[in-house]
């Protein structure tokens, strides 16, 4: 009998598990409180890191939308700086081609035009009544007849 009661207050042993398996046992309340905190947190943590990761994502495609504007905004001061410089060099030929010393010379050159010995003023000749006066008085004295 010493052996029955020998048997009897040993405790059984647990029953070979198979490798990779986890153990199962009751879990009390605090532990469940426990794991649902851990969830939350872990949560929290990938929901932060998600928007942050957004955030991050539209600063970043704020950035090229600047520094697009900006190679677009240099080039088109660089086509002004070339126009006005354009406009410049075109003035200034103009003003060359337009001196009179410049006009005097190809007309003696090139047109043979000579400089008169005397110049003769003729007097200022009375044309006359224009045509349109000479209608309205013929129009006019037509409709008073009438």
């Amino acid at each position: 009998m010493a052996t029955r009661a020998s048997h009897a207050t040993r405790p059984a042993e647990a029953p070979a598990r198979a490798p990779g398996t986890r153990r199962l046992g009751v879990l009390d309340r605090r532990h469940l409180r426990d794991r649902a905190a851990r969830r939350q947190v872990r949560a929290l943590v990938v929901c932060s890191a998600v928007v942050v990761a957004a955030a991050l994502v539209v600063v970043a495609g704020g950035h090229a939308l600047i520094a697009s504007g900006q190679v677009r905004l240099d080039s088109a001061q660089a086509q002004i700086a070339s126009a006005l410089a354009r406009e410049q060099n075109l003035q200034l030929e103009r003003a060359q081609l337009e001196a009179p010393s410049r006009v005097l010379q190809i007309a003696k050159t090139e047109l043979k035009m000579v400089t008169p010995s005397s110049v003769l003023y003729l007097p200022p000749v009375d044309p006359g009544e224009s045509v349109y006066a000479a209608h309205q008085a013929r129009h006019s004295s037509t409709t008073s007849r009438r």
